[in-house]
């Protein structure tokens, strides 16, 4: 042993003992700042517990996020946490609430535990201090809505806070084609403003900075021409100036939660079917006012 170095295997005990301490992982899209801080709960939480934790990333592609599941079961990973590129796919189908769980996308009616932010409340709120901030009219920028929980229920929250019922104050931002169409929606909107104070309520970081830019290349800045806000709070948010308004969501306790209703799933006895039904759980988020609006 001390002349060829050997270590144990602890792949190899497990398969001895029958059980696998590993978790699998698959994420919609590693690149996101979201993605690295749930990442980072998720592993530090496995890693108290005695698991290791194998990541993958579907790349915004369902077909891709099957093959990484099937990768995953043939490991005989013990148990999955997905971030779903659509949690309403009958791909799922494949899965049972016995081992799984979603983080941060919902299906429509729940059959996998399922860990959120507050996503209609939270951004119902934020639009509603907009509006009485004396904004006039209100404007969602988003990713293209699709079949993504997150952003159709802050969507769905803005309606409720501008009882806007139609999608004239809704724009698109579509990172895959030319913003030409956008800019001249924004073009439009700013010179209406003139009459009304206008604002905008952005789904995430990344189309924030998406808006920003296009606005500041018409020539408009915040607060002075138009207000401004988003869900997800960066670092960067709080030392711009003036520092931008935002939805504080806590990527890294959604991980650890994910986790830890994973763990409280495998602690039963094997063979043991999961009496419950599947449960939707809700994070509270917090709201940073700053000085964009």
């Amino acid at each position: 042993i001390a002349s060829t170095h050997y270590r144990p295997s602890n792949v190899a005990q497990q398969l001895a003992k029958n059980e696998t301490r590993i978790i699998g992982v698959s994420v919609v899209d590693i690149t996101n700042p979201f993605t690295s801080t749930l990442l980072s709960g998720i592993y530090d939480t496995c890693g108290k517990a005695g698991y290791s934790v194998v990541f993958t990333n579907a790349n915004s592609d369902a077909y891709a996020e099957l093959d990484n599941i099937h990768k995953l079961r043939q490991q005989d990973v013990a148990g999955l946490i997905i971030h779903p590129t659509d949690p309403d796919n009958p791909i799922f189908k494949i899965l049972t609430n016995d081992n799984v769980v979603f983080v941060d996308r919902q299906s429509a009616v729940p059959v996998i535990d399922t860990v959120v932010t507050d996503n209609f409340l939270a951004a119902r709120a934020f639009v509603s201090d907009m509006s009485a901030s004396g904004y006039e009219e209100l404007y969602f920028a988003t990713w293209p809505i699709d079949n993504v929980s997150t952003r159709r229920l802050r969507y769905q929250g803005f309606q409720a806070a501008t009882g806007c019922k139609d999608d004239s104050h809704l724009l698109i931002v579509d990172p895959g084609q030319p913003s030409d169409t956008l800019t001249k929606q924004l073009a439009s909107i700013m010179q209406a403003s003139r009459q009304k104070r206008t604002g905008f309520f952005t789904m995430n970081a990344k189309v924030l900075i998406h808006l920003l830019a296009i606005l500041q290349n018409l020539g408009y800045s915040y607060p002075q021409d138009f207000g401004i806000g988003t869900y997800e709070d960066l670092d960067w948010m709080s030392i711009l100036h003036p520092g931008v308004s935002s939805i504080r969501q806590d990527s890294f306790q959604l991980g650890v939660t994910a986790v830890e209703t994973l763990l409280e799933k495998l602690s039963r006895p094997k063979n043991t079917p999961l009496l419950r039904e599947p449960r939707l759980l809700e994070l509270p988020t917090i709201f940073m006012k700053r000085d964009s609006y």
